[in-house]
């Protein structure tokens, strides 16, 4: 297949798939929108001179808009593409992610967000310092940022294969031009840069979504089609009860194991703080993640059923089988480029779409890093002076620049990925156990001491990269793998006749019967469960091993209000009476202190 070209194989002769004006026209308006909210924010708002401005939004933002930000920080466009072709390869059982959001808000209510608000920290590592030590804070800070650096590229990386694949633009030309055009709204406008372009890029997310979800029903014929093609292809599964760890998926996994991994990405997360602090009060605070979980619901499970749609078109000549595609993620771009080929714009708003919810999760990414390395890293050695908010302001928005042009030469890097699902959710694994375990230990176990975060979070890394490692290295050996469900090319035409029949993708694949070590094969699903699980189970075992504190001289603030109901009554030094002014001794008190 020629570059840039994309070729049809179902049913009819082979045909080029691509941009048009219209579709150009809509791609390049969004991101002229972008940049001029950034220019609106940074040189006609509020000037972004001080830190409660850049990296709060003065907070006097409202719920809507920040539950848009957050929603749009979290559906990256990876999520986009990866849930459809998850469904389409391997069944339904994301859908679970309704009792994920369910359980993952109300923890986030009544354990996370209680306590942030009240210390109104700028940072979510500072709540570290105050809890445990500064060393504990800038380990954390440390871990964000790699990883920050790390998944960055990657969000970046999947819209702009997407869009390369659509267009006559090489890969290495538009990826550069999405950074720079995200690290210079976010670097002017501060916050509210970020989250007006969130919002305004969510809005045309949900748009395109929404327009290929109708179309795709239509195109197929009908609901009640795609569900019947879809069971008889073993694609309908939503109750895969199995509680063993080495499932791929499950309810379990979705349900239990990914709540882990959203906790993470909106309960801690310093992208969600500065959120959640940028609203007026706490009640708005829960409005927005409230917004926050239905909308994630909603936005998946049009993904998940669009995996459906792909299914229903294509269950009788796959494109990946054929190798119309070179890898699956390409599956959703070509699907909307088949199906949407004749309705001028189209492409363009859903490609659009996927795009901005990259430069989303991008733009929440380097206003949230530069906050932190700047926190963490730098202000501590810098003087105090009158023009310490101005300095700090200017400072953050040179790491902006810096860590976005870091990102973007890294997307280069990630050119050889597989499965995009589950390198994102094994990247997250890295140090999203260990981070969640930190911040919980700190909130839920009022004993935990700086050694037990500090070793709970080391050995939790140390362990899960020993797992991951050892995973990928037995995965690239064939030694295990997660075989896709069976798919069929027999109504294919123009394919070799290799293609024509039903092909099981675990077919070319080598029998290996040397079995990789239990461990290695854990589901990537519970990546960040199991590093969440041995941070606490350390922490909490080295706080005991090292002595813990009085806990009626812990400070009631650090902890939700479910935890504070069950600590003593805070313990006080009684004062000598005649070390007391007299101004405030009262009547009685002055005889007594008198005789």
């Amino acid at each position: 297949m020629a570059e840039n070209e994309t070729r049809l194989l179902l049913g009819h002769e082979l045909k080029r798939l691509t941009f048009g004006w219209t579709d150009y026209t809509l791609f390049g308006g969004l991101l002229g929108i972008s940049v001029l909210i950034g220019i609106y924010f940074g040189c006609f708002g509020k000037k972004q001179d001080n830190t409660t401005e850049y990296l709060l939004g003065g907070k006097t933002m409202s719920c809507f808009p920040v539950g848009m930000s957050l929603i749009a920080s979290h559906i990256s466009a990876v999520s986009l593409l990866a849930i459809p072709v998850e469904v389409y390869q391997y069944g339904t059982q994301y859908a679970a992610c309704v009792f994920t959001s369910l359980i993952t808000c109300v923890l986030i209510s009544i354990v996370y967000l209680p306590v942030f608000y009240q210390l109104q920290l700028t940072s979510t590592f500072e709540y570290l310092e105050l809890r445990f030590t500064r060393p504990v804070r800038t380990f954390a800070s440390f871990l964000y940022t790699l990883s920050t650096v790390i998944y960055v590229p990657l969000i970046v990386y999947v819209p702009s294969l997407a869009f390369s694949q659509a267009t006559a633009i090489d890969l290495y030309l538009i990826t550069p031009i999405i950074c720079i055009v995200c690290i210079f709204y976010t670097t002017i406008g501060g916050l509210k840069a970020v989250v007006w372009a969130d919002t305004v890029q969510m809005i045309v997310t949900l748009g395109s979504l929404c327009a290929v979800f109708v179309l795709g029903i239509i195109n197929v014929g009908g609901i009640s089609e795609i569900w019947k093609i879809s069971e008889d292809g073993s694609r309908i599964q939503f109750w895969n009860m199995d509680p063993s760890p080495f499932v791929r998926n499950s309810f379990w996994g979705m349900s239990i194991g990914m709540v882990m991994t959203w906790l993470h990405g909106l309960g801690i997360s310093q992208v969600s703080l500065q959120r959640f602090l940028s609203v007026p009060n706490l009640k708005e605070a829960h409005k927005a993640i409230a917004l926050t979980g239905l909308c994630m619901v909603v936005i998946k499970w049009v993904s998940v059923f669009t995996g459906l749609i792909m299914y229903a078109r294509y269950y009788k000549c796959d494109p990946i089988s054929t190798k119309v595609i070179s890898r699956s993620d390409q599956l959703l771009p070509y699907y909307v480029l088949d199906v949407a080929a004749n309705i001028p714009g189209l492409p363009g708003l859903f490609l659009a779409g996927l795009v901005s919810a990259g430069l989303s999760t991008m733009s929440a990414s380097l206003n949230t890093v530069a906050g932190t390395i700047y926190e963490d890293f730098i202000d501590p050695w810098l003087p105090n002076n009158s023009d310490k908010e101005h300095r700090a302001a200017n400072i953050m928005k040179v790491i902006v620049v810096v860590v976005g042009l870091i990102c973007a030469a890294l997307v280069f890097l990630v050119d050889r990925l597989g499965d995009i699902f589950r390198v994102s959710l094994t990247l997250h694994g890295i140090t999203a156990g260990s981070m969640l375990g930190i911040f919980t230990l700190g909130m839920t176990v009022p004993w935990a001491t700086s050694k037990g975060a500090i070793a709970g979070g080391l050995t939790s890394i140390l362990f899960m990269i020993w797992i991951i490692v050892g995973a990928q290295v037995n995965m690239a050996q064939k030694r295990f793998y997660y075989p896709p469900l069976p798919t069929s090319t027999e109504d294919c035409i123009n394919a070799k006749n290799v293609f024509n029949q039903t092909k099981a993708y675990n077919d070319s694949l080598p029998i290996v019967e040397d079995k990789p070590f239990i461990l290695y094969t854990i589901s990537f699903m519970y990546y960040t469960l199991l590093g969440f699980l041995v941070s606490m189970i350390v922490g909490t075992a080295v706080s005991f091993i090292f002595g813990t504190p009085d806990l009626r001289d812990v400070d009631r603030n650090h902890f939700p209000p479910i935890i504070q109901r069950f600590l003593p009554p805070k313990k006080y030094t009684e004062v000598p009476m005649h070390s007391i002014p007299t101004a405030l001794i009262t009547n009685p008190e002055k005889e007594k202190l008198n005789s």
